[in-house]
């Protein structure tokens, strides 16, 4: 019976930490100016993505990359762009502190802001701990756990048998993703579920206004602790176009960026690391055309093909995610088919 009650205790503390953690992340006065939350950059209604090419942080001081969906993202064997946190705990915390992100000035003054405003919430989730740095960030990070994809009509067509869930156009697009265009080789499909992401780190292409600049900045680099080269991503775009090299200092790495997820992309946009590709459309034609320029030995892809490739990706849109114990419906996607005119089965 012992052992029954404290697991039941041990439930209740962390969904009282859940509750907490939302609190915090839709908390505005966990920024210098009060002006920024965590949902400022990953809005719900867009499944936790940013709606600008670069977030914005306190002060209105624009940052180097995009923010990414925070759906499923517990799955993630690395976080940011370039992989340079393992853990959610330490993913939060750096944009708290970073100057250019939420801006505030020091642990001590995240934890006295939390003290003020969360108390009694903070009491309830942590019963026998004050108020810390590890406290708060584990509270964010229990309620971004709960961030979870529904299904999507390409899981009710490929894993439900669920004929009608995809169009005609989308199942040309599955079959050219999965085949002729590779996309799956990173973006992958596996037998009893669907990521559509390696996880791995893949060369992109750096902005032409940059390319030249890289390597003088990657010597830079390397004379950086690591301390110096984490926090200059996010003031520097030239640090932050060198990916992956930032964290592992090998050449190899140079400009390589972790794959991000396709589930929900069609509400995700602008695409890259960057932000620099504003819609869907453009950032099939890019992956494709960057795949002719490397050499890759396939007839090019007929306007239909792409467009039948970009109805595949918005077919790959949740119809809900779950939030702590809730379930949020997510309005379909305005399909970039409708929008250019194109006939779209219902």
């Amino acid at each position: 019976m012992s052992g029954l009650c404290l697991a039941m205790t041990a439930s209740a503390s962390e969904r009282q930490r859940e509750v907490l953690g939302r609190a915090l992340f839709f908390d505005t006065s966990l920024s210098a100016d009060g002006r920024v939350a965590c949902m400022s950059c990953h809005l719900p209604e867009r499944v936790f993505s940013d709606r600008d090419a670069r977030s914005l942080g306190a002060h209105h001081r624009v940052g180097t990359r995009n923010a990414p969906s925070l759906l499923d993202v517990a799955d993630a064997r690395t976080l940011f762009w370039d992989g340079r946190r393992t853990s959610l705990e330490a993913l939060i915390l750096d944009p708290l502190l970073h100057p250019q992100e939420h801006a505030l000035s020091s642990p001590e003054n995240l934890v006295a802001r939390v003290r003020q405003r969360h108390a009694a919430a903070h009491a309830l989730a942590f019963p026998n701990e004050e108020v810390s740095t590890g406290t708060i960030t584990r509270s964010i990070a229990a309620y971004v756990r709960t961030l979870k994809s529904g299904p999507s009509p390409f899981e009710r067509f490929h894993f439900g048998k669920d004929s009608a869930a995809l169009d005609e156009s989308q199942r040309r697009g599955l079959k050219l993703f999965l085949g002729r265009a590779e996309c799956g080789r990173c973006h992958t499909v596996g037998p009893q579920a669907a990521t559509f992401t390696d996880g791995r780190f893949h060369a992109g292409e750096p902005r032409e206004d940059l390319k030249s600049r890289l390597p003088t900045v990657a010597r830079e680099v390397t004379r950086m602790s690591e301390t110096e080269r984490f926090s200059a991503v996010a003031t520097r775009e030239d640090v932050a176009a060198l990916g992956r090299f930032v964290v592992t200092l090998r050449p190899e790495d140079m400009g390589r960026f972790r794959t991000p997820s396709l589930r929900n992309a069609a509400l995700t946009a602008p695409y890259m690391h960057d932000g620099g590709v504003p819609s869907l459309s453009e950032a099939v034609e890019r992956e494709l055309d960057s795949r002719v320029g490397r050499g890759a030995r396939r007839p090019p892809f007929t306007p239909q093909e792409r467009a039948d490739l970009v109805a595949f990706v918005e077919a790959l849109t949740s119809t809900s995610f779950s939030e702590l114990t809730h379930t949020e419906v997510i309005p379909k996607p305005r399909s970039e088919r409708a929008l250019s005119g194109e006939r779209v089965t219902p």
